[in-house]
């Protein structure tokens, strides 16, 4: 029966020295993923200049759709211009209306 407390006491020492220098460097781990620095969420502003391919042909007065990538981030953002701009299309952002629609012209 002593042996046995024994067994039990020195496995539950065993695992409490194992387990407080582990929390210690998770909790360090944890700190630096959560102070860790991040790129700013792209805005209306850094739209403009970007270049897309049209994805939904643009009629004249009309939305269709666009491709782009900004910040390294793939976008599908709605885009109008002053004629129609077919399928497939190489375009360049002029004005950014709001966060998802933008006028272009083709590039």
């Amino acid at each position: 029966m002593i042996g046995d407390s024994v067994g039990v006491v020195g496995s539950a020492g065993i695992g409490i020295l194992a387990a407080v220098p582990l929390a210690f460097l998770a909790g360090k781990f944890v700190d630096r993923v959560g102070n860790m620095p991040t790129d700013a969420t792209p805005t209306a502003t850094d739209l403009a200049g970007a270049r897309g391919v049209v994805v939904t042909p643009i009629p004249t007065g009309g939305f269709g759709e666009i491709r782009v990538r900004v910040g390294g981030q793939p976008m599908k953002l709605y885009a109008r211009s002053g004629k129609p701009i077919a399928l497939g299309a190489a375009v360049i952002i002029t004005e950014a209306l709001s966060e998802t629609s933008v006028v272009v012209t083709e590039d």
